[in-house]
Order: C-alpha cells, then sequence, then structure tokens
C-alpha cells in the first residue's frame, strides 16, 4: 500500500481557500513522506463540482486498482460539500487521508469523522455569508454608501505603495524561481510557464503566462 497525493487550485486565484500549490505541497510533506508518493496530480479547477475534475477521477482509479490511499492537504480540495467528499469516501473505502482531518497513518478515515467535519465547515460558510450580508444590510441603513472610497486620497497613497512593494517582491521570487527551473532544471519557457500558471501565479496584468513573458522576464534577470 502507498501514497497517492491530490493537489487543486482553483481557477481563480490560488485556490478559494487560500492555499496554493505550494503550500498545499509543504503541508502534505510536513505529514507524509513525499519522495515516496506512488504518483501525484495537480488539477486546476474551481470547488463546484467533482464529476468535471478528470484528474481526481484518474487519482481515485489509480487508488482503487492499486490498493493506495489518496491524500489531500486539506478535505475542501475534494470537494466543499459534504455529500461530494462522502461519494470519494465510499468510492475509496475509507483509504482517504487529509491533513486537517485526524487520521491514523495507514488507517482508513473515519466516516463519523469525515462527516462532523464536512458538517461544520458547511455551517461555518453559512454564517460568514449571513454575517457578511447583516453588516451591509445594516451600513445600508445606516445610509453609508457601499462601494466608495472608504479611505482618503492620503491613505489610499499609502495602500498604493505597499501595493507596489508586494507586487516587486513576489515578481523577485518568481525570478529566482524561474532562474531556478531554467538553469538548475533546464526547463523550457514553455515548461516555465505552465509551471507558473499550475501553482496559481499571474502576471502584471492578472493574466496567464506565456512562454514570450518567462523569456522576457528571464532576458531582464
Amino acid at each position: 500500500m502507498g501514497y497517492v497525493a491530490y493537489y487543486r487550485v482553483s481557477t481563480e486565484e490560488q485556490g478559494e481557500s487560500g492555499l496554493g500549490l505550494d503550500s498545499q505541497k509543504a503541508i502534505v510533506c510536513n505529514y507524509y513522506p513525499c519522495v515516496d508518493f506512488i504518483n501525484e496530480y495537480v488539477e486546476v479547477a474551481s470547488g463546484k463540482t467533482i464529476n468535471d475534475r478528470p484528474l481526481l477521477q484518474q487519482a481515485i482509479n489509480e487508488c482503487i486498482e492499486g490498493g493506495h490511499i489518496l491524500v489531500v492537504a486539506k478535505v475542501d480540495r475534494l470537494s466543499r460539500k459534504t455529500e461530494h467528499a462522502l461519494e470519494i469516501f465510499n468510492e475509496l473505502d475509507g483509504w482517504l487521508a487529509s491533513c486537517d482531518i485526524p487520521t491514523t497513518a495507514g488507517a482508513k478515515m473515519d466516516k463519523f469523522t469525515l462527516t462532523i467535519f464536512m458538517a461544520i465547515a458547511d455551517r461555518e460558510r453559512e454564517l460568514i455569508s449571513i454575517r457578511t450580508k447583516a453588516a451591509l444590510a445594516e451600513k445600508k441603513k445606516q445610509g453609508v454608501k457601499l462601494g466608495g472610497k472608504p479611505f482618503s486620497n492620503e491613505v489610499q497613497a499609502m495602500g498604493s505603495v505597499a501595493q507596489r512593494k508586494t507586487a516587486i517582491a513576489e515578481y523577485s521570487k518568481l525570478n529566482n524561481y524561474i532562474k531556478v527551473m531554467r538553469e538548475d532544471k533546464r526547463m523550457s519557457f514553455r515548461a516555465i510557464a505552465q509551471q507558473l500558471n499550475a501553482d496559481g501565479h499571474k502576471t502584471r496584468t492578472k493574466k496567464k503566462f506565456q512562454a514570450t513573458t518567462v523569456k522576457r522576464m528571464y532576458d531582464r534577470l
């Protein structure tokens, strides 16, 4: 029996839960020896359905056929819906491991525990939505104009400076990442662009990376 890892990043930014690909891998590798994984699947898809995620289905099938355990960093990487998570649980006959749910290594996950964790997560999302709507309604009742500029020009300018500094720092990390992939791993510019997109990174114009974009960044190093 071995382990198969499944990572999912959202089509919007780096995942609806804030878990980017690097974060998910770090969490999983903290609990399981990643070097011993039978296989790893990285899927870029929304969390609304499980039937539209072919890599998830491949990961499940590989686990079933090989008698392996499917490992995720957080159970919402499988689904945010309790019924979907239980469907996957049943397909795997309990051979599922999520780093946010206590499970004995090498043992089946407890169905009751999974159901409780999913139910709590569902309820918390509902409460957040209710609280947000109630707060907005109260602000509107008080005459607060929603969607306007909440800060002075000076504060907005400070925020812009902070955003630019954050962007520069982020691009500095990306430059180092690109350099390592290009010079150490000998990856093509197209392969690097695909890796950056899979990791959830965006260009400064919030678009996906292309090979030409990566080449320009590398040439500037």
